[in-house]
């Protein structure tokens, strides 16, 4: 006979490498053990998605079987990641301060043909609280249009504030989705104007309220309130872009307001000086060019930032 030789207890030792197969089926040897047990390992094919400028860490994706696949590589995928991606924040301060700018702009060409602001809410609260003891006495109904700012703007910050919850606050698309709702409120005010459906001169107050005016408040007021809650999804509080009273005196109270390096004091002086430059421009352009022109720059600005994400 040819079998194993006994051990030294006399038994005969069971074959160690072959295992316990049922009739009819094949034996399992060692390589094909290491292959099953590699198969039957749980994969896990979740993408670990780190958000960059274009893409996430790397060029491709890896495939399961650890060749990179060619797919990643394609335009889509691409601009995926590109859209999917978290903005850089490094210097979206500037681009607080060209919304500053902006409202500046809103404002300056609002108070001076409409007798209304569409950015600061403070004077529309002011002109609301007065029109209960029926004051101005020209024009009749301010306080109505103020109102209309003021409910606008709050229901824009609803509407802003949820739509970046919903959608991740600081992805790249998001941004470009707020951004570009904004522009298309500014241009539908600078068409209203340039088709004259709003009258292009400035508001007589002597005359009853126009209230065709209430259509380009209510779209500046809306713009507005996506400005603000950009300046605080980016976490930068010291640019509201919309108001003055608070970043002043927040400057004024900063003990570092006379350090050689302060990047906060920098930039409430940059906003404040963008808005007042803002409202002196609408001023400027509304002597020498018509009203639209005002909104027509504001419009482009948006523009330009919504494309620049």
């Amino acid at each position: 006979m040819h079998g194993q030789p006994p051990s030294a207890s006399g038994n005969i030792d069971p074959p160690k490498n072959i295992a316990q197969h049922t009739p009819g089926t094949p034996p399992l040897y060692p390589n094909d053990l290491a292959a099953t047990s590699f198969r039957l390992e749980p994969t896990n094919d979740e993408s670990k998605y780190t958000p960059g400028l274009w893409s996430s860490g790397g060029s491709t994706a890896v495939s399961l079987s650890g060749i990179p696949t060619q797919e990643a590589n394609t335009m889509p995928a691409t601009l995926s990641r590109h859209f999917r991606a978290n903005i850089d924040t490094t210097h979206t301060d500037i681009v607080l301060i060209i919304c500053g700018f902006v409202g500046g702009l809103v404002d300056g060409l609002s108070f001076n043909a409409w007798g209304s602001f569409s950015s600061m809410q403070t004077g529309n609260t002011v002109f609301l609280a007065l029109g209960a003891s029926g004051q101005p006495s020209y024009p009749a109904y301010l306080w109505a249009k103020s109102l209309i700012a003021i409910s606008v703007f709050i229901a824009s910050n609803v509407f802003f504030i949820h739509m970046h919850r919903i959608l991740n606050p600081r992805r790249r698309s998001t941004m470009i989705i707020s951004f570009g709702i904004q522009t298309l409120a500014l241009l539908a005010t600078a068409v209203l104007i340039q088709l004259d459906v709003i009258n292009p001169k400035p508001e007589d107050p002597r005359v009853p309220i126009e209230w065709m005016q209430v259509l380009p408040i209510s779209l500046l007021s809306f713009q507005a309130g996506g400005q603000i809650c950009a300046s605080r999804i980016l976490a930068l509080d010291e640019i509201p872009t919309v108001v003055v009273t608070t970043l002043l005196c927040d400057l004024l109270v900063d003990p570092k307001l006379t350090a050689k390096f302060n990047l906060k004091r920098n930039r409430r002086i940059g906003a404040f000086l963008a808005l007042f430059f803002g409202a002196m421009t609408a001023g400027g352009l509304y002597k020498s060019t018509g009203m639209a022109s005002s909104i027509w720059l504001a419009m482009g600005l948006k523009l330009a930032i919504t494309l620049g994400q």
